[in-house]
């Protein structure tokens, strides 16, 4: 983990309690340390750490300005960020931080963001696919669950509709949709949709209204199901923030 932190006595308190955390699951963390949002910038590299904590009030380039480099490369990171004001949540709304710790730091708090961590590192974070191609070929990939909006599947062929564009594989939905994490993002429609319910903008008489401007129809049968699905899915966001 990375800890960026300008105060020297916050910094040690805030790596203390990490460890103290750490030592009490019987874990080794390892922490770097910077000062300053220009000096973590000239030496970090992506997919080098598994959490970066960022004060928000920083000399210079503040910790808002440093999420958002990082955002450039590494949109999934979790980014926790420290701070003495609360006053920050609109501003720093579009670098998607997972979460806040505010000063002074407690122990009890550092644990539960330690917690939510350890959690959302042991998720499957994509999910294998054999992309089918128009020629019938077969190709290993991997799609960050993150990207999913919805898959569909229709004689035999899922279309898997990402942020990145649709990829086709044959497999059973039964199979397919068995892979997907069970924490409420995702909701199995019938047998033959999945939703990212994180995608979904409203629901509207029988049909999902989704962010990109996709619309899609649900059975009647099949709209408590998942009205219910999307209030709880917004119900666990509110609760638990960027970590859901």
């Amino acid at each position: 983990m990375i800890i960026v932190e300008d105060l020297e006595t916050d910094q040690r308190k805030l790596a203390d309690l990490i460890r103290q955390d750490s030592a009490s699951h019987e874990e080794s963390v390892d922490l770097s340390f910077y000062a300053s949002g220009e000096d973590f910038l000239a030496h970090y590299r992506p997919k080098s750490c598994d959490g970066l904590l960022l004060d928000i009030l920083l000399g210079g380039m503040n910790g808002i300005e440093a999420a958002r480099k990082v955002r450039e490369s590494e949109p999934y990171l979790p980014v926790i960020f420290t701070t003495s004001e609360r006053d920050y949540a609109v501003e720093s709304f579009d670098v998607r931080p997972t979460d806040y710790l505010v000063k002074p730091l407690q122990q009890e708090k550092v644990a539960r963001c330690m917690e939510r961590l350890r959690e959302y590192l042991s998720r499957p974070s994509s999910i294998p696919l054999s992309e089918t191609s128009a020629w019938g070929h077969a190709e290993p990939v991997d799609v960050p669950f993150v990207e999913i909006l919805y898959a569909q599947y229709a004689n035999h062929i899922i279309d898997v509709h990402t942020t990145q564009g649709v990829f086709c594989t044959r497999q059973s939905f039964q199979d397919f949709a068995a892979q997907f994490p069970h924490t409420g993002r995702f909701c199995v429609c019938g047998r033959g949709l999945v939703i990212n319910l994180s995608q979904v903008a409203k629901i509207k008489d029988n049909a999902l209204l989704l962010k990109n401007g996709d619309v899609l129809d649900i059975p009647r049968s099949r709209k408590k199901e998942v009205q219910r699905a999307y209030t709880e899915w917004e119900f666990t966001r509110t609760r638990k923030g960027g970590w859901a």
